[in-house]
């Protein structure tokens, strides 16, 4: 379950900074270069991003897969009463 948060909330971290730093004007491939042997890297960004500054909509995983894992996790988490503020949105982001 810690191995799905941990994706599941890389995959939608990394959309948002690419989307972020597009926005900014950057230019998304030198910023992924940067990133990949920078601190703020993950196998998932490494491994994701290039798809995404490609605009290649291939699907590599199955994003009922991520619903269901990162429902899986917000459930045991919330009868933990832990709170997983990151993977309960990333839950409803897959979702939406």
């Amino acid at each position: 379950m810690v191995n799905q948060l941990l994706a599941g909330v890389h995959i939608a971290s990394a959309a948002e900074a690419i989307a972020f730093a597009a926005r900014l004007g950057l230019n998304t491939r030198l910023l992924f270069d940067f990133i990949t042997i920078s601190g703020g890297t993950s196998w998932m960004f490494e491994n994701r991003v290039p798809h995404m500054l490609n605009n290649d909509y291939t699907p590599y995983s199955a994003l009922d897969i991520f619903v269901k894992d990162m429902g899986i996790v917000t459930r045991e988490s919330s009868s933990l009463k832990v709170p997983l503020q990151l993977s309960t949105i990333v839950h409803q982001l897959y979702l939406s």
